[in-house]
């Protein structure tokens, strides 16, 4: 009999509750109860008790343990034990290792037992299911409502970003001067501590923007992104051809120039797209939790192109310098690392902004980029002024764009990484005892990955203002500078240990070989974690003539596999290749699965230097693999092919596969 969402999700939790009383075997009885209040509970609450209400649960949990105290909230299922603690009824075999009865985060508390806790209350939070219209609307609406307390974006932001003029854009320390604030009218800056916190930010701003260099679009990579755009869905459009080509990009990118492969060259006609207008991007919504979705743009397709070339030079330009300190936007790790580390000495604090890239106004990057006027000119030319809504009809269709950026543009994340760390730095140096700075080692002190920010607890209370008086807002809930819990770039650690819950992420009576894949994928991280029961439940969700094509794996092979400690196992099927001379087996492997779609034109050529180009430098650029450079060339050059591919979405299909993939790593594979 094929099982209901709501009874697979009560399963996994028995399953994680099984695994803990593995641990804790007189806690058994105890869980067994918790299963039981929550069957009954299910009929009335459905699925949002393991989608909406544990992960609220999850987060006051969090805030205990930085806190050092359980405090008593109004959310559901969070009943004492009694009428004199706070500590839950459910799950207290669990909460009772972590807190004492009055409450009190214990001094040896059980790392084991919050990593349980906090794996039993989290596993449902990111289950891929559609939100609610009415949360759809919300997060629309509060959209809107971030925009209306934001100012107007500068008029040099209506220009064509060339011929600016330093001395009109201001500075940060116009809060400072003025107890006005065009961001928070209700916040005072008249004082001298707080000029002086502005004045140290602005020179960080001047000094952060002007040690990345001059930029000069020629120098740098175009290329275009995976996703939508706003001209058409993900996938449904030709990108190289562009449709229109906004006026103000004229100046810095000339379209002969930068969007054709040979202009004027030879006998092939080209027709420049239409300048006379300039395209809005267009809001759409992605799944993120079911409590909200998330809300990007679509950014016009000559925008997004030109966007990539900015972003080129800030990656580039980033890690060659003493930026590079503080920021790697390749890997996340480092932040990770640095948040382990501040979990164990306390020194350091994690900070998560609120809707940070809605929160960041044009008119603070004029100020945080004044320093450096070829790129302001660059990020003022490729920025999209206007967004159309589709979404909400009760919010503006088309709205001016008071924000530097939604989310969906590729300058978002690098833009507001620099200005977090410039920020930093200010406040960092407001707090130093002599006039010089050092900026060099303050970079040592921080690490920013997009609104991530790790920097030392003696800097908080000045970095709240500061970000406060900027029109940015620290989220309290996940930001943590006391106690030994941590959280950043996806790792939670307590007192140095990683407490990262893993997902379950669908189920559906239907399965196919992206079911069996994501299936897959859920259950090894389950087993990497020490849940065993539960990953070997999530493994039997797959059907047995697909569990066929699943091999037992070791956990250092990039194939796709059932995780063992042990090495991997015989495959159920497999066969001798005459042709090749090599063991093979029937497996999953991940394809794209789409046919180009041709399209005629010199949009043709453009796509081939750009595409084809690239994947060859990474190819001869990685002296691991053996290759010899004109086979690597020829070999890429039979398989190209231009057009416009149906949507990028990641498939998986059954195929014979090498055997030897089974023990060699993804990093390993020739």
């Amino acid at each position: 009999m094929t099982k209901c969402r709501s009874d697979v999700f009560l399963d996994v939790a028995r399953r994680i509750l099984l695994d803990a009383a593995d641990y804790y075997p007189t806690a058994r009885q105890g869980f067994d109860r918790d299963i039981n209040r929550l069957k009954t509970l299910l009929p009335r609450f459905g699925d949002r008790i393991f989608t909406i209400d544990l992960p609220a649960i999850a987060k006051a949990l969090d805030r205990a343990l930085a806190d050092g105290r359980l405090v008593r909230t109004n959310l559901p299922l969070t009943g004492g034990i009694n009428a004199r603690t706070t500590v839950p009824r459910l799950f207290q075999g669990l909460w009772l290792r972590i807190f004492g009865i009055d409450g009190c985060l214990l001094e040896q508390a059980d790392v084991n037992a919050i990593l349980f806790l906090r794996q039993v209350l989290l596993f449902g939070k990111k289950y891929r299911m559609e939100c609610a219209p009415t949360a759809l609307y919300k997060a629309v609406e509060e959209y809107y409502d971030i925009e209306d307390k934001l100012p107007p974006a500068p008029a040099c932001w209506d220009t064509d970003g060339a011929n600016l003029d330093r001395g009109m854009l201001g500075s940060v320390c116009d809060l400072a001067r003025d107890a006005r604030s065009p961001l928070f009218p209700s916040v005072s800056y008249g004082s001298g501590q707080a000029y002086h916190l502005f004045s140290e930010i602005q020179s960080a701003m001047d000094w952060t923007s002007s040690l990345l260099g001059e930029y000069n679009p020629s120098e740098w990579k175009f290329r275009h992104g995976p996703g939508a755009t706003s001209e058409s869905q993900r996938g449904d459009a030709y990108k190289y051809a562009f449709p229109n080509w906004a006026p103000r990009l004229q100046t810095i990118f000339p379209y002969c120039e930068f969007a054709l492969a040979n202009p004027r060259q030879g006998s092939i006609p080209f027709a420049e797209p239409d300048v006379s207008y300039e395209a809005a991007s267009r809001l759409i919504a992605v799944p993120k939790t079911q409590r909200a979705p998330r809300l990007i743009a679509a950014e016009p397709t000559c925008n997004q192109w030109c966007q990539q070339n900015v972003r080129d030079f800030l990656t580039t330009r980033i890690a060659e310098c003493a930026l590079g300190l503080s920021i790697d936007f390749s890997d996340q790790s480092l932040s990770q690392d640095a948040a382990r580390k501040a979990a164990i000495t306390g020194n350091d604090a994690t900070i998560d902004l609120s809707s940070a890239s809605d929160r960041l106004s044009a008119y603070v990057v004029s100020r945080a980029f004044r320093g450096n006027l070829s790129l302001l000119g660059a990020l003022i030319a490729t920025r999209t002024s206007f967004i159309r809504n589709d979404l909400d009809k009760k919010s503006p269709s088309l709205h001016r764009l008071r924000k530097f950026a939604s989310m969906g543009s590729a300058l978002t994340f690098p833009v507001q990484t620099l200005v977090f760390l410039a920020i930093c730095l200010g406040v960092g140096a407001s707090l130093q005892p002599t006039r010089r700075k050092d900026y060099v080692m303050l970079c040592r002190q921080v690490r920013i990955y997009g609104d991530d920010i790790i920097c030392p607890v003696s800097w908080i209370p000045r970095l709240t203002e500061a970000l406060t008086g900027l029109g940015l807002k620290v989220n309290e809930s996940k930001s943590f500078w006391n106690g030994k819990f941590r959280e950043a770039c996806g790792l939670d650690t307590f007192g140095g240990e990683d407490v990262t819950p893993a997902y379950f992420l669908e189920y559906s009576r239907d399965v196919d070989p992206q079911r069996v894949a994501t299936y897959v994928a859920v259950s090894n991280n389950f087993f990497t974690k020490g849940f065993w029961r539960t990953a070997r439940y999530v493994e039997s969700l797959v059907p047995a003539e697909w569990r066929k094509l699943v091999p037992t794996v070791s956990t250092r092979s990039g194939a796709i596999g059932l995780q063992s400690f042990v090495g991997s196992l015989e495959p159920p099927i497999t066969r001798w290749n005459s042709d090749l001379q090599i063991d093979e087996y029937l497996g999953l492997s991940p394809t794209q699965g789409a046919v180009p779609e041709q399209h005629d034109g010199p949009a043709n050529l453009l796509q081939f230097f750009t595409e084809f180009n690239e994947r060859t430098e990474r190819a001869l650029l990685n002296p691991d693999r053996g290759y010899i450079a004109g086979t690597v060339y020829g070999s890429l050059l039979s398989k190209w092919a231009s057009g416009r591919f149906g949507r990028s979405v990641l498939r998986y299909r059954r195929k014979w596969l090498p055997k030897w993939l089974l023990g060699v790593s993804q990093d390993e594979r020739p």
